[in-house]
């Protein structure tokens, strides 16, 4: 079996056997390394990848260089397992009053604790974040990208919710 990888852990690691990765050693990662440049994993190493949370706390197109290396360390088969607030349900929500400005605002921003990286760069809908990883399903030979069917994965403690946008590229 390969390794589980929780890229980008944070407040929210998973336990062994999943491997915790932030680029903050204040959280204890396992792996203190930023998640943009190359990590220090094999080749085909992984039978998982998992963005928590995360690709939003980039900028516009920041978040291609992640991608690339998790294709790299996933072995054949593997997934990369994306979860982003849903920008389009949120503000649709919040349009309708069903949500508070604060709620709306917090996950449009990021819930700011006193550290940069704590802000969201970029967000995404369905369309988006499937435009985002599109581009890579040829460049990197992605052999599926799809939405993730919330299936029970041992250790990963998933936000479920109606406003969490959840999908999954297979290498």
């Amino acid at each position: 079996m390969g390794e589980l990888f929780n890229c980008g852990s944070g407040q929210r690691p998973f336990p062994a056997p999943w491997i915790n990765i932030d680029a903050q050693a204040r959280w204890k990662p396992q792996i203190v390394t930023d998640l943009k440049q190359p990590w220090p994993i094999m080749d085909g190493d992984a039978d998982m990848v998992v963005f928590h949370h995360v690709w939003e706390h980039e900028g516009c197109g920041e978040a291609k260089a992640m991608q690339k290396e998790a294709f790299r360390v996933l072995r054949p088969g593997g997934s990369l397992l994306i979860f982003v607030p849903d920008l389009r349900a949120l503000a649709q929500r919040w349009l309708m009053g069903g949500i508070d400005t604060q709620v709306y605002m917090t996950n449009l921003y990021g819930a700011f604790m006193g550290d940069d990286h704590d802000r969201h760069r970029w967000g995404y809908d369905r369309n988006s974040l499937m435009l985002e990883l599109r581009p890579c399903l040829a460049e990197y030979r992605w052999s599926e990208v799809k939405d993730f069917d919330w299936r029970p994965i041992p250790g990963a403690d998933l936000a479920k919710d109606w406003w969490v946008l959840a999908m999954e590229a297979v290498r």
